[in-house]
């Protein structure tokens, strides 16, 4: 209760009435397209479609309930990679997903693509088009997750074998 009256005080006071149940649906789709474009990506570099796999997590968020969310499990050569949806409602994003591998980890969070939005924006954060960063771990500067950025993410969580 203390987040998400935090949250709605200061939706208020920016002018904005949030949505949770929008902010969820927007969440599980931007993750189901983020999921698909990493399958691909990894299927195009050589991954064999069978050594990938769909998971499913049980969240539960105070603002957004408890819900199922989609993941992703790839078999790299020795290595598996995971990639575990932690939830939406996250301090400097949309959302966050844990990439985990045997070398380490990175963070992704899902963040406006547009990072200097008018602030009298007042789009709903369900609106506004989201994109991911990657934040190795502890690191406080990320890069883009694109093809590059996976390429980068998969090294770190891998190593360089």
């Amino acid at each position: 209760m203390l987040i998400t009256s935090h949250q709605n005080r200061a939706a208020k006071a920016s002018g904005q009435q949030v949505n949770w149940q929008a902010r969820r649906v927007k969440w599980l789709e931007t993750l189901v397209t983020l999921f698909e474009t990493i399958q691909s990506e990894l299927i195009f570099a050589g991954v064999e479609p069978d050594h990938i796999q769909d998971t499913r997590h049980t969240i539960t968020e105070e603002s957004l309930g408890t819900y199922d969310a989609p993941g992703l499990m790839v078999q790299i050569g020795t290595g598996r990679v995971t990639f575990t949806p932690i939830g939406s409602v996250v301090i400097g994003g949309y959302g966050r997903v844990d990439v985990d591998g045997p070398r380490g980890s990175v963070k992704l969070i899902a963040v406006d693509a547009d990072p200097y939005h008018d602030p009298a924006d007042k789009t709903p954060l369900h609106q506004r088009t989201w994109t991911w960063q990657a934040y190795p771990d502890k690191a406080r500067n990320g890069y883009v997750l694109d093809q590059e950025g996976l390429a980068k993410v998969l090294e770190q969580v891998l190593g360089n074998a």
